[in-house]
């Protein structure tokens, strides 16, 4: 039985998942004690996921709470619906073709017991049906979320944003934090890369954060994934996120040193990269490309680049330079 107050929330919403979707859940039934409550949400699934929502709540009792839409609207607004029902002194988002790994929850409930963070950074390992040596080479078993000293408390917003904009992992569910910090993290409905939008609120209210070096979660790499399959309104909503995570944490990384250098270069790298994804796009994309460029940097990017030679990043630069030759060439 679930307590009237738990000390977390592992909050899952589904949508087409089938395949997935118990396999997820039985990840973190393998792990709850008396104070972790499981909430479910079904964004209006068209297939057999509600059934089997039902049947894990029937075989588990309290543990599980069941929610729903009563029509689809999306995964941020899903989300958001999540965070105003959940119970738990922490939230914790897991996406339902997703798994917990084996001792996840026992070292969330250590680092909190030891420390009391406002944010918890947890890593991931990538899910593959082949998994194969190449795989492995390229640290798919144990990918860092966090750019810095792990397993200590710390309390310097400059330096919990560089952390995170250094590894380039800013997906909500490796950020387990309070629940007074996340609902003020509100997820932008009707967008994607809608985890890009939300880490400024994330930085700007937790005060306090650890990083636990170890894999948690399982990320499933699938073939439909949001950068797979870049179509003009996702270009949209990731030039919309870029405008938004610039604009909201340049008041936290000032105008210079490394927390600024890394959201800039974070948000540079990302047109950059987008850039040479976006080949015979129409002239709406290009617009958007260069209004966010300009916006982001008015004084242009060669500063950025500079920084990037005085780091040794010859190879990064070299990419990001190529990337704006492609925006440049569009037409």
């Amino acid at each position: 039985m679930s307590p009237p107050h738990p000390w977390l929330s592992v909050l899952v919403p589904f949508y087409r998942v089938e395949p997935y979707l118990r396999e997820c859940v039985e990840s973190v039934l393998a792990q709850v004690d008396g104070g972790v409550e499981i909430v479910l949400l079904d964004d209006a699934s068209p297939d057999n996921c509600a059934t089997i929502a039902r049947d894990l709540r029937k075989a588990h009792g309290d543990v599980i709470r069941l929610l729903g839409h009563d029509r689809n609207r999306g995964l941020s607004a899903a989300r958001n619906t999540l965070m105003a029902d959940a119970r738990g002194d922490y939230l914790w988002f897991l996406d339902s073709d997703d798994v917990l790994l084996p001792g996840a929850i026992a070292a969330v409930r250590d680092a909190v017991s030891m420390h009391a963070p406002d944010l918890v950074l947890c890593d991931f390992r990538v899910l593959r049906e082949k998994f194969t040596l190449k795989h492995r080479l390229r640290g798919e078993l144990h990918r860092r979320t966090w750019a810095g000293a792990s397993q200590q408390l710390q309390s310097d917003p400059r330096v919990l944003l560089s952390g995170l904009l250094g590894a380039r992992q800013l997906h909500a569910w490796s950020k387990i934090a309070r629940v007074d910090v996340w609902r003020q993290a509100r997820f932008p409905e009707g967008r994607t890369f809608e985890d890009i939008a939300v880490v400024p609120a994330l930085v700007g209210n937790a005060h306090s954060f650890v990083h636990l070096d170890r894999p948690m979660v399982g990320y499933r790499q699938r073939a439909d994934s949001i950068m797979a399959t870049l179509a003009p309104d996702k270009i949209h909503h990731l030039m919309a996120a870029l405008r938004e995570l610039h604009a909201g944490l340049v008041p936290i990384a000032g105008e210079s040193g490394d927390a600024r250098f890394a959201l800039d270069y974070f948000c540079l790298r990302s047109l950059a990269t987008t850039a040479q994804k976006a080949m015979g796009q129409d002239a709406a994309i290009v617009d958007d490309f260069r209004r966010t460029l300009a916006q982001l940097f008015p004084d242009g990017p060669l500063q950025v680049l500079a920084h990037c030679r005085h780091r040794g990043w010859r190879m990064r630069g070299w990419r990001v330079r190529r990337g704006l030759r492609r925006l440049e060439a569009l037409a």
